[in-house]
């Protein structure tokens, strides 16, 4: 029985392709040959809100994200390829790679960064910036109404006043 597994395996590899290839010359296919594995993670930072699920999610914190300066920063060679960050995207912006990290000869760091929108601030909404809402009409009634209270308002401020100058 053992010569009969030898033969078919020496017949076999006669026949076949080699199981290895010329390094330097020819690469293997690693998608196709490796589906699952894990390399380095990306980040489709145009569909990225900056949310920071992945940087929570990262049990060695290797991902940062500073949402008010727009930066998403991993260290790659910190990383354990886990997939945590992955799993936890509610966009699905980030993705394992199936290629490793390539070796290098000084660690750093790798930042992507987005340009947020600028949201207008308090005093430029208040001047008629774009954001500010419409002024709606008022009735006629509801005009009065206003009027009137703005007139009781300045009466009672007038009086508090007489009061403390009397004082």
């Amino acid at each position: 029985m053992g010569s009969f597994n030898l033969a078919k395996m020496t017949l076999r590899s006669l026949v076949s392709k080699p199981a290895t290839v010329r390094y330097p010359y020819e690469k293997r296919d690693l998608e196709r040959l490796f589906p699952q594995m894990r390399g380095h993670v990306v980040n489709d930072i145009d569909v990225c809100i900056l949310c920071g699920m992945c940087q929570r999610a990262c049990p060695v914190g290797a991902i940062t994200v500073d949402r008010k300066a727009g930066d998403w920063t991993i260290d790659p060679y910190r990383c354990v390829q886990c997939a945590s960050c992955t799993h936890e995207c509610p966009k699905d912006c980030l993705s394992m790679d199936v290629h490793c990290t390539e070796p290098a000869t000084e660690l750093s760091v790798f930042t992507m960064h987005k340009d947020m929108p600028a949201k207008p601030a308090a005093g430029a909404k208040a001047a008629g910036g774009a954001a500010a809402k419409p002024k709606r009409e008022l009735t006629p009634e509801q005009q009065a109404r206003v009027e009137a209270a703005r007139k009781a308002a300045a009466a009672k401020k007038a009086a508090k006043a007489a009061q403390e100058a009397s004082e």
